[in-house]
């Protein structure tokens, strides 16, 4: 039974990335490297490619009609591959625009003063994931979990494996009486998402990606398309291969 599994979930991830994302997306220009040199020199020394906004938005697609969650997506095993992955602000805020996904560290929002707060950039690869905000010290109402949590300029999360984000920096949450403590690990389960706060350990739910509805219209004859070339190229490099 291990077997087939393990090949039912290597087939879905292939249905949700595309193949050879490292080489076949743009690197980042002049500008952006020398961003991520000084904002994350841990990945600095590899490729940082481009996810544009229309890559990032049929990428999300694909991982919506497979029923993924954020958790999901970004703890893939693309993510652990020799090359990092760069998200834009504009890119960012249009994933936010199109489709609802569980995150912590949410995209844009509104901090407990009612003052607006927005992710800047994320960089995803070698197993590491990193997240940037405008400011730090970010209290926001996180109203699916119930919970006030407080996020830093910058996130920190390594993704050893699938379903996890371990070794987290700069989130914590509110726990009545004893103030912000430190989430240390979310990791996906069967049914639920299990969070280590402090000495402490809590389930979330799952929630799946979803298009916010009337976004998506215009998306899907791009992502046909996209899925055609994917196609294509597997074709292309199977003959090349025979």
């Amino acid at each position: 039974m291990v077997v087939p599994l393990l090949l039912a979930l290597t087939t879905l991830g292939a249905d949700v990335f595309p193949e050879r994302m490292c080489e076949r997306l743009p690197e980042v220009d002049a500008q952006v490297k020398a961003w991520v040199a000084e904002a994350a020199p841990e990945l600095a020394r590899i490729p940082v490619r481009e996810m544009a906004e229309q890559t990032a938005l049929d990428l999300f697609h694909r991982a919506a009609r497979a029923g993924w969650g954020g958790i999901d997506l970004f703890t893939a095993d693309v993510f652990r591959e020799p090359c990092a992955f760069y998200l834009s602000r504009k890119t960012l805020r249009a994933l936010d625009e199109a489709f609802e996904f569980d995150l912590v560290t949410v995209i844009r929002g509104e901090d407990e003063q009612g003052r607006e707060f927005e992710m800047l950039a994320m960089i995803a690869g070698r197993g590491k994931l990193r997240v940037f905000y405008d400011r730090s010290g970010i209290v926001y109402r996180n109203q699916r979990e119930g919970r006030d949590f407080e996020l830093a300029a910058r996130v920190e999360f390594d993704t050893p494996a699938s379903g996890r984000l371990e070794d987290v920096r700069g989130l914590c949450a509110e726990v009545l009486l004893l103030g912000c403590l430190e989430i240390h690990s979310l990791v996906k389960g069967p049914d639920a998402v299990t969070v280590r706060v402090g000495t402490f350990s809590t389930e979330s739910p799952f929630n799946p990606i979803k298009p916010r509805a009337g976004r998506l219209s215009a998306k899907g004859a791009s992502a046909a398309r996209w899925e055609a070339d994917s196609r294509l190229e597997s074709a292309r490099s199977a003959a090349e291969m025979g």
